[in-house]
């Protein structure tokens, strides 16, 4: 009887101990799975050098010029042309996912028989030495424009960016970086007026590109100072090693798009260019591929099916280094410039105070600690123990062959 009731505790502490073992074996894995990496933040800022957003300036529709009218005489020489067939062709000049209300039931086809790839190319600016008049970075004059912003055609348009990953491999070599101690943190532009086209500013991480869900601020002949705050954020050597379902978000360098970081922005584009061509077998801009047809006329809820489809499908995590960029607000100030001429200036209210960082908390070998900590536990087990009971094992196996 007692040697019953011996083996039956046993068996009891056994099982106690086997069921805490899982249990605790799926809290561990659990934790893996979904925590292996946090972030924490630095405040050391007395030795940073920080970088300047990225700086879009697009060229958008303003007001039917001359230069336009002359252009569009000069494809229908001595044709009378009613005012909203001329005022068609100027939509289309602009036509982006931001601006589709196009009377395009007023062509005899898509282009109202204009090529206006090649319009595009004639009337809009595709050098900065175009209409940037003067560039000024923490006051002091920048003499070469070309040398901060560069050319791109994107989806909303021909724009012209500063401080951008598609320029350059890495922050380190943009040209627009500040320390925490500069008492000047700003970007001042000065840009021609009275043209075919106005500009639209996009203030965004470097990453990223303007798209057709970014917010956007006004260029004018009003001098406009818009300020903001960036806080940046760094991540540990061995967190790109982590699965992406775990740290939640992606590294420039995996981009789907050879040549093309990846981002936020760069994702909902594409997305839009899919939902395009499966409704339409057209797109108005590709990233992934420039030589697809394009559209000139859209439906104007796309853009709403394109965040809705967002909205129920987590297909575009952010970046894993996208600043954390906060509008502060805006202000009219008064300063010496030309009547054809418009003023914006960008600047950092703050200095950054504070850095965020990213960084792995649990590895594979975190992993294999826990578990051989939880054996030890629950079973006063480790590798030797292990070794010992396969060779007393085999050697009751051996016992039982002989």
């Amino acid at each position: 009887m007692f040697l019953f009731y011996f083996r039956l505790y046993w068996i009891f502490v056994l099982f106690i101990s086997g069921w805490s073992t899982v249990t605790i074996f799926i809290l561990i894995n659990n934790r893996f799975v979904t925590d292996s990496t946090s972030i924490g933040v630095r405040t050391s800022y007395s030795r940073w050098t920080n970088t300047f957003p990225s700086i879009g300036i697009c060229l958008s529709k303003n007001r039917i010029s001359e230069v336009f009218l002359n252009a569009v005489k000069k494809r229908f020489p001595g044709e009378k042309l009613s005012y909203t067939y001329i005022r068609t062709l100027y939509d289309y000049l602009f036509i982006n996912p931001n601006n589709l209300y196009l009377k395009w039931e007023y062509c005899w086809n898509s282009t109202c028989g204009v090529d206006i790839l090649a319009m595009k190319r004639e009337l809009l600016a595709m050098v900065c030495t175009d209409f940037f008049e003067e560039i000024y970075f923490s006051e002091k004059l920048l003499p070469d424009c070309e040398h901060i912003f560069k050319f791109h055609e994107l989806e909303v348009g021909y724009c012209f960016l500063a401080n951008n990953l598609l320029d350059y491999k890495n922050i380190y070599d943009m040209p627009l970086r500040y320390s925490s101690f500069e008492k000047y943190r700003t970007l001042r532009l000065i840009l021609r007026g009275g043209l075919v086209y106005r500009y639209d500013l996009y203030i965004n991480s470097p990453e990223d590109l303007p798209y057709f869900n970014a917010v956007t601020y006004t260029v004018t002949g009003e001098p406009t100072v818009y300020s903001f705050n960036a806080e940046e954020i760094y991540n540990d050597e061995y967190v790109i090693y982590e699965p992406v379902s775990q740290r939640m978000c992606k590294f420039p360098t995996e981009s789907p798009i050879p040549g093309i970081s990846y981002s936020f922005s760069i994702c909902m584009s594409n997305i839009r260019s899919q939902i395009e061509m499966e409704l339409c077998n057209c797109t108005l801009f590709s990233h992934i591929d420039r030589k697809l047809s394009i559209c000139f006329f859209i439906s104007e809820n796309l853009a709403a099916k394109v965040k809705d489809y967002i909205g129920f499908n987590t297909v575009c995590l952010p970046s894993c280094v996208e600043q954390q960029i906060t509008f502060v607000g805006s202000r009219e100030i008064t300063y010496n410039v030309s009547e054809t001429s418009n003023f914006v200036e960008i600047e950092i209210a703050s200095p950054p105070t504070a850095r965020y960082y990213r960084t792995v908390t649990q590895t594979k070998l975190d992993l294999i600690v826990a578990i051989g900590s939880v054996i030890g536990l629950f079973f006063g087990a480790s590798i030797l123990n292990l070794l010992e009971i396969i060779s007393l094992i085999f050697m009751h196996i051996k016992k039982i062959l002989s």
